[in-house]
């Protein structure tokens, strides 16, 4: 099913895949009391309207990292978790001098074309994504004409979120982010792994990212909580995965700390870096 900006589907029980139109990807996980919303996307108009619809439990937000592509429709929300690891980043990545620049080339990157008014209400507040939604042609492109909302407060995340009948373990996985973290539902043997194992590739190049052999201690300690796992689901393209892909960053990890000139130069939105791929995955790194 879809609208506009969003598609979804039914993974299993109490259980949503959430698609934004630049292909990050969302999860809704209901448990008898609550449910958890891991990640908000882009911050394209609609998710709490989407949200809504496919729950009527109190929702929470998850924030695997502080990165805009996943917490852009956090001020549609009211509770809000996030590692601490990663609040300097979330502070930049929802600042609007941040997101007009980088939002506007992933979108020249990606193909997408977005009309002005769709533009300012990712790249500013929530007050402005609902004012596009209601009545997108009405909208003010200067900022100074709308109110700000006040932004949520972020919660320290805990070792367990417990929604009633469901928990979600809280893994600490650095590597994307210092404070990447994945949940982990034991019970349903499904993880939910934000950017920390992705298929195709996993960016380590960033100021806010740890070194390779660090991000390979954090597929170790993944591999020792989950064991066999054949259900992961990932922020971005293949979804799920299985556990194979522990093995193949680690192989990866273990050719980039060995052989780093392999890795082939790239410059995207993201900046330059080097990129080495292993099979269906990758690692980029700065050397």
């Amino acid at each position: 099913m879809e609208n506009s900006f969003y598609k979804w589907k039914q993974l299993g029980a109490g259980v949503f895949h959430i698609q934004d139109l630049f292909s990050d990807y969302m999860y809704l996980v209901a448990g008898e009391e609550k449910a958890a919303l891991i990640d908000t996307g882009m911050g394209f108009p609609g998710l709490r309207q989407l949200v809504e619809r496919l729950t009527d439990k109190q929702v929470i937000v998850l924030n695997t990292h502080g990165h805009l592509d996943h917490i852009g429709g956090n001020d549609e929300f009211d509770c809000i978790y996030l590692h601490p690891d990663d609040l300097t980043v979330y502070v930049e990545h929802g600042m609007e001098s941040y997101r007009s620049g980088v939002i506007r080339a992933m979108a020249r990157e990606l193909g997408v074309e977005l009309s002005e008014e769709i533009m300012q209400a990712l790249v500013c507040d929530r007050l402005k994504r609902q004012l596009v939604s209601e009545n997108p042609e009405k909208l003010e492109n200067n900022a100074a004409c709308v109110k700000v909302r006040r932004r949520p407060e972020l919660v320290a995340l805990p070792a367990q979120i417990n929604l009633g009948g469901r928990e979600l373990e809280v893994l600490h996985t650095p590597g994307h982010t210092k404070g990447s973290v994945c949940f982990y539902d034991r019970k349903n043997e499904i993880l939910f792994s934000g950017d920390t194992v992705c298929s195709m590739g996993v960016m380590l190049n960033f100021p806010e990212s740890v070194p390779v052999g660090e991000f390979m201690k954090s597929i170790d300690f993944l591999q020792e909580k989950t064991g066999k796992c054949e259900r992961i689901c990932p922020g971005h393209h293949k979804v799920p995965l299985d556990d194979s892909y522990f093995r193949k960053y680690l192989d990866c990890g273990e050719l980039v700390l060995t052989h780093p000139e392999q890795g082939v130069a790239e410059e995207s939105a993201c900046g330059e870096f080097f990129r080495l791929h292993y099979e269906d995955v990758s690692l980029t790194y700065v050397r």
